[in-house]
């Protein structure tokens, strides 16, 4: 939601509540009644539908994306050396039914990933006999299925989605653009109070005017880069997008910020040295802290 339709938001309410702590003064005024009923039956729509709006968004949880990084990787450890280990013995042929590469696991939505990681997890248990204990022992399966566990147990979602719900998204806009019709009629309507009732006047119309565009929240872009294998932060990546005239490299922690960008949808390039260049499309929001993860591979 824009600032502007917050400030519509707050304005509809505070001419809602002014106009119920007056009520004596226009209760015989059919059409101010109407309109100020009509608002606050609008208004009521408008909240319901932001409610809903606010509850349909996945909001990505850092501790769940970490938790999902930590098993995908353990569980990729794992299945390389259990190749490596029953390929000498001669049995070949049993990791094809499950890939064993981290992005496999990890480039993957939650409910995918837990699917294949389970599934990674019980073709290990089954050739326990002839990895245990050199190679892999039942007790790193037996963290491997917590590490799952804590990864599905933990709430929200690892991944980012910025799509609202199209249909949810109209009705807002349609019920808010009922409010901007009540208030101009009320608007209108005030007028008869001028002489009459002046500070009435003067305070309800104050309150319907057209409420200014806040001073815009800043548009950011952060970016956290990893290494693909081992999940561990990258520094000294060189990035560029064409949504920003900066040029800025990853710290310590892989972080990527850019303090003016343009909204839209924007291509990033990441390069450095030994990783081979990732090029990514993202979809910036406009006075948001955008911020989305990166993988690199290693050449």
């Amino acid at each position: 939601m824009t600032d502007l339709q917050m400030a519509k938001m707050k304005r509809n309410i505070a001419v809602i509540d002014f106009l119920t702590l007056n009520m004596k003064i226009f209760e015989n005024d059919e059409t101010l009644v109407h309109f100020y009923g009509k608002l606050v039956k609008d208004q009521q729509n408008v909240a319901e539908t932001k409610e809903e709006i606010l509850q349909d968004l996945v909001i990505q949880n850092h501790d769940k994306t970490r938790s999902k990084r930590e098993v995908c990787t353990f569980a990729s450890d794992l299945l390389e050396i259990a190749t490596s280990r029953l390929n000498s013995l001669g049995i070949e042929g049993w990791f094809t039914k499950v890939k064993v590469w981290y992005l496999y696991f990890s480039y993957a939505n939650d409910i995918v990933s837990e699917e294949r990681l389970r599934k990674a997890s019980r073709l290990l248990s089954e050739k326990i006999k002839d990895l245990s204990p050199d190679y892999i022992t039942q007790k790193q399966i037996l963290k491997l299925e917590s590490n799952i566990n804590a990864f599905v147990n933990t709430p929200g979602s690892s991944l980012q989605r910025d799509r609202l719900s199209p249909e949810l998204t109209a009705n807002f806009k349609a019920y808010l653009k009922n409010t901007e019709t009540d208030i101009l009629y009320i608007f209108e309507a005030s007028s008869n109070y001028k002489e009459s009732h002046h500070d009435f006047f003067a305070d309800l119309v104050a309150l319907c005017s057209r409420p200014e565009e806040e001073e815009a929240t800043p548009t950011t872009l952060t970016f956290t880069i990893t290494d693909s294998k081992t999940g561990l932060p990258l520094n000294n990546v060189e990035a560029s997008i064409d949504k920003s005239e900066e040029t800025p490299t990853s710290d310590g922690d892989g972080k990527v910020t850019y303090l003016k960008t343009k909204a839209g949808r924007g291509i990033a390039i990441f390069n450095k040295t030994g990783y081979e260049e990732h090029v990514a499309i993202v979809k910036i929001k406009a006075g948001t802290a955008n911020t989305f993860n990166i993988a690199m591979d290693k050449c």
